[in-house]
């Protein structure tokens, strides 16, 4: 009698898990779209104040962005975390299109899907073609959500370890050209590492690596066949830091002040304008993932921002 109860409330388990599945597939699909993207990369540099970024009067530790990507595409001006201004929360902003208070641990899956799910779900491709590459290994929950209908479903490839950020490009370089993945979420921990030890020269020294380095992905971007005129990438922060005289300065970030909501924000691709500076569209974290989900069509039902339609030619 109980191995036949049992054997009930089993065959029920999997009836439910089939169905959660099937849920998604018939609620998830990519409809054609007329843009060029079919890739997207997206950049989270972590940590850099926008005082020493963008906002700094020269552009002195930007060079690259301020002098050969800028003309390539859109930077706004008027770009914010608007959640929780610490690292996994405003990854989770970024990646899932929800503000949520995460647990800064690395410990707590995000309640929603990410952009990654809600692209794999529905275009049935594998989990090579989605990677989370992050240089923080607390990061690697990203590839995951708590919600029942998307936990342990639809995952992409994670590739997080605490290390610095060339290292992470070397991965980032073999990823692109061995898998050749539709999507990329990157994380480079440089700043933001150097910030929390206070060290102002090594805090400056890893914004313009990181500056660097995001020019060597779109250089890579424009270079592989794979991605070439069909790749849009995203650069933002997680977030800023405290502005000087706020709490302990650039050492820390995680209020509401304007240091830490204020952030940087680029975007390139085939379908965006270039040579584009926004000073008069406030946006935020949370409308990269229906702007990508408008991209390569499809539904990112839970996300609560908007499509980014000023970028669009």
């Amino acid at each position: 009698m109980k191995r036949t109860f049992f054997y009930s409330i089993f065959i029920l388990f999997i009836f439910n898990l089939s169905g959660c599945y099937s849920h998604l597939e018939t609620d998830y699909a990519i409809t054609p779209t007329n843009y060029l993207t079919k890739n997207v990369v997206v950049v989270m540099i972590d940590g850099p104040r926008y005082s020493e970024t963008w906002g700094h009067p020269e552009k002195t530790y930007v060079p690259k962005l301020a002098n050969k990507l800028a003309i390539k595409g859109v930077v706004n001006q008027e770009f914010y975390n608007f959640g929780n201004t610490q690292t996994i929360s405003g990854h989770t902003a970024s990646i899932t299109g929800v503000y949520e208070l995460m647990n800064n641990n690395g410990l707590q899956y995000p309640s929603y899907p990410s952009f990654m799910q809600y692209w794999l779900a529905a275009s049935k491709q594998s989990p090579k073609k989605a990677w989370i590459v992050s240089a923080k290994e607390k990061l690697k929950m990203l590839g995951n959500s708590s919600n029942v209908d998307w936990r342990n479903s639809y995952l992409p490839s994670v590739d997080a370890i605490d290390r610095k950020d060339i290292k992470t490009f070397v991965r980032i370089k073999e990823i692109m050209e061995t898998h050749e993945p539709n999507l990329l979420f990157i994380n480079l921990s440089g700043p933001d590492r150097a910030g929390h030890a206070n060290d102002w020269a090594e805090y400056l020294e890893n914004i313009t690596i990181a500056d660097s380095l995001l020019n060597e992905i779109v250089n890579l971007v424009d270079s592989l066949p794979h991605y070439q005129n069909t790749t849009t990438v995203f650069m933002t922060n997680d977030h800023g830091r405290h502005l000087d005289g706020i709490a302990s300065g650039f050492i820390d970030h995680g209020d509401l002040c304007h240091g830490c909501t204020h952030i940087n924000f680029f975007a390139y691709g085939p379908d965006f304008h270039s040579d584009l500076i926004i000073n008069n569209q406030l946006r935020e974290q949370i409308d990269i993932v229906p702007t990508i989900g408008q991209l390569l069509g499809f539904k990112t039902k839970q996300s609560t921002g908007n499509v980014m339609t000023e970028l669009f030619k």
